[in-house]
């Protein structure tokens, strides 16, 4: 599942307040009703019911009192982190000292505070620090997913033209050491040869896009109506051989970046055409102004439609939800979209029936 990092961040952040003393629970949870911070929070008296309580929700920081009935703090926070290593973990004691904080980062601990130092501001602090680990540690797995997804589709969409162009140079090779070469067989062959390369190389791009709009950017005033125009010059040749009909709306200026712009419209229009059995394919773009977000854009089609049971699963990198061979693509052309849309902080979607014809939007912020 792809991580929305924006919406993530506006979860509450949860919180695990680990102490056998009323007295000191109740100083944490002044001190975070003094954040600014949204939260939920739980309190137990042992390390046996924090790990109940783990086992039953999942929490973005533990503090943990150092002095514990039955067990000390230090195996309570081994304990914590051998079971929930992702967990950020805060050591909290009255009696602390250099050696001690030492030690607890050595047994999983993330942190360490002195209960005199407790405050809103540090345990605001804290708890900020606690969540952006959390979100680094949701993107290293979406990106570990991705990466993962990269290489199951390298290992079958390059491992078979590459066994194709193996075969193909056998048969040719065979053909001119045997003497018995037919120039119209094997100019077919070469044909094959040169295809099966071009699909090689396609596949290498969009993989090459897809990561590329990850690297550094600045945003700034964008006219869509310019790109729209490099757009349908990119498509030129995709339109004129389908016979279609690209059209448009007086489009506005947006904040973001012309050439993430440039390729999120691209691959939408290019879809549209694709996914498309009428004789003439169509797609227009327009633009309205919405309160609050900025601009909304829809680019409608007249294709083959989509299920809705699909319209939250055409995002995720490499999902067809057709046969491969049946439209040519590598799956990546509507995630490129959605990663290009959560950078500039938008959010797309569509809307559609198996009936035909889809409509994807595009929330973008104004100037």
């Amino acid at each position: 599942m792809i991580v929305d990092l924006e919406i993530a961040c506006a979860e509450p952040v949860t919180l695990l307040i680990t102490d056998d003393d009323a007295g000191d629970r109740r100083q944490i949870v002044r001190a975070l009703q003094q954040t600014e911070l949204s939260y939920e929070y739980c309190e137990v008296s042992s390390i046996e019911e924090a790990l109940a309580a783990c086992e039953q929700r999942s929490f973005d920081c533990a503090i943990i009192d150092y002095q514990l009935p039955g067990n000390d703090g230090l195996d309570g926070v081994a304990a914590l982190h051998r079971r929930f290593p992702y967990m950020f973990i805060v050591m909290a004691t009255g009696h602390g000292n250099a050696t001690i904080a030492t030690e607890a980062m050595k047994r999983g601990a993330s942190d360490y505070i002195a209960k005199k130092n407790i405050s809103g501001k540090s345990l605001g602090r804290i708890l900020q620090n606690a969540r952006q680990k959390e979100l680094t540690r949701r993107k290293l797995a979406q990106q570990r997913e991705e990466l993962e997804r990269f290489a199951d589709v390298l290992a079958h969409d390059l491992k078979s033209p590459i066994a194709s162009i193996r075969g193909f140079a056998t048969i040719i090779s065979q053909a001119v050491q045997s003497g018995t070469t037919d120039p119209v067989k094997i100019a077919g062959y070469c044909d094959r040869v040169v295809k099966l390369s071009e699909r090689m190389v396609a596949l290498v791009d969009t993989l090459h896009e897809y990561t590329k709009v990850d690297a550094h950017v600045d945003f700034e005033p964008v006219d869509l109506n310019r790109v729209m125009e490099n757009a349908r010059s990119n498509l030129e040749q995709v339109i004129a051989k389908r016979g279609a009909v690209v059209s448009q709306d007086d489009l506005p200026v947006v904040f973001g970046h012309a050439s993430l712009m440039e390729q999120l419209l691209q691959n939408l229009i290019g879809n549209g055409i694709k996914y498309c059995e009428a004789e003439t394919p169509t797609v227009h773009v327009s633009a309205s102004a919405v309160a609050e977000i900025g601009w909304r854009v829809a680019v409608c089609d007249n294709g083959i439609g989509i299920d809705a049971k699909f319209h939250q699963q055409i995002f995720e990198p490499f999902k067809r939800l057709h046969d491969r061979g049946k439209y040519e693509g590598s799956g990546l052309g509507l995630a490129t979209c959605r990663k290009i849309i959560e950078r500039l902080d938008g959010r797309i979607w569509c809307e559609s029936n198996e009936a035909g014809g889809t409509t994807f939007y595009v929330s973008l912020p104004a100037i």
